[in-house]
């Protein structure tokens, strides 16, 4: 019995982790939570930032930055798209009392480059490459 009720717990903790989005699929990010990049510059790159679906961590807004500028706010399930000079980048993100993740992204111009923004049973967010 104890080993059925030790199964069932670990199966409702990994059912509270966020899953991933299609950027194509999420909810855009409202314009008031939209802070910077929105204008696209001679020989901009894309880049997009979608954060997973789910109840962990869903009652905070990520914070997104785009080389040190506060870029967005990001809710669960919600995509934001930026446009940025071609070349190096530093994405940041913090959500929900954790620490800030950082990720480089260099892309080329006319190029996109896609990240998300996960947060796992124990509330720890990462934010990395997807193809999502």
């Amino acid at each position: 019995m104890r080993i059925l009720l030790a199964a069932v717990a670990v199966a409702m903790l990994a059912g509270c982790a966020t899953s991933p989005i299609p950027s194509e699929q999420a909810d855009p990010v409202p314009g008031s939570r939209l802070f910077s990049y929105q204008k696209p510059v001679s020989g901009y790159s894309t880049l997009i930032v979608t954060r997973d679906t789910g109840f962990v961590g869903g009652g905070c807004n990520a914070t997104v930055s785009i080389d040190g500028r506060k870029s967005a706010e990001i809710g669960s399930g919600e995509t934001a798209k930026f446009f940025v000079p071609a070349g190096e980048h530093i994405v940041s993100a913090s959500a929900c009392g954790n620490g800030l993740k950082e990720r480089e992204a260099n892309i080329k111009p006319g190029g996109t480059k896609r990240f998300r923004i996960s947060i796992d049973s124990a509330m720890s967010m990462d934010l990395s490459p997807t193809s999502f």
